[in-house]
């Protein structure tokens, strides 16, 4: 179990090409002489709940998430996050992630213990199915401070419900505390 510490930022639904975003963002951290090293993902995630809503009532995200850039092999991973806090923006939530060999869900992967009492996991599985996707591109900088790691992720794409029917577009920024201190997320230069 990791717990997810991280800012998230929504970016201008307008911008259509990142390109400029990740040129400044590179170029910036180059100005500051952060080590960081650059990726990128083709992200595919299905996030499941019941009918019930019965996961979102427990305050529970589940997704299988497909890594799927054709130059890399594919990779599911299963992962819930459960109940967690917000506070000014700084998520804060436990997680569970498990590798998988197909796009299967499988909730007995997870550890019983993070089920509310009298949670009937079997029965909850029957009842789940797939209540929307997302699918972007993820660039990332994973930056090295000092001891403290962050992964810093722009994220350009869409989601989409499970008939494919509606979209929204994601485009945003996430910096998350690999390891370290949590302070590292609010680094300010120094004058």
């Amino acid at each position: 179990m990791n717990t997810e510490i991280e800012l998230k930022y929504q970016l201008s639904e307008s911008n259509d090409e990142n390109s400029s975003v990740v040129e400044a963002i590179t170029n910036m951290l180059t100005t500051q002489n952060c080590v960081f090293d650059m990726h990128q993902y083709k992200l595919i995630n299905d996030y499941y709940d019941n009918d019930n809503l019965d996961l979102r009532k427990m305050d529970f995200g589940l997704r299988i998430r497909t890594n799927a850039l054709k130059t890399q092999e594919q990779h599911f991973e299963q992962t819930i996050k459960t109940a967690g806090k917000v506070i000014d923006g700084l998520h804060k939530r436990p997680e569970y992630n498990v590798d998988i060999q197909s796009n299967t869900l499988s909730l007995a992967l997870f550890p019983e213990n993070i089920w509310p009492e009298n949670t009937n996991v079997e029965q909850l599985q029957q009842s789940l199915h797939v209540i929307f996707s997302t699918d972007f591109l993820r660039q990332t900088w994973l930056i090295h401070q000092g001891g403290n790691i962050l992964e810093l992720a722009l994220d350009l794409g869409e989601i989409y419900t499970a008939q494919g029917k509606s979209t929204l577009p994601i485009n945003e920024i996430e910096i998350e505390l690999v390891s370290g201190d949590e302070q590292a997320l609010f680094f300010r230069q120094s004058n």
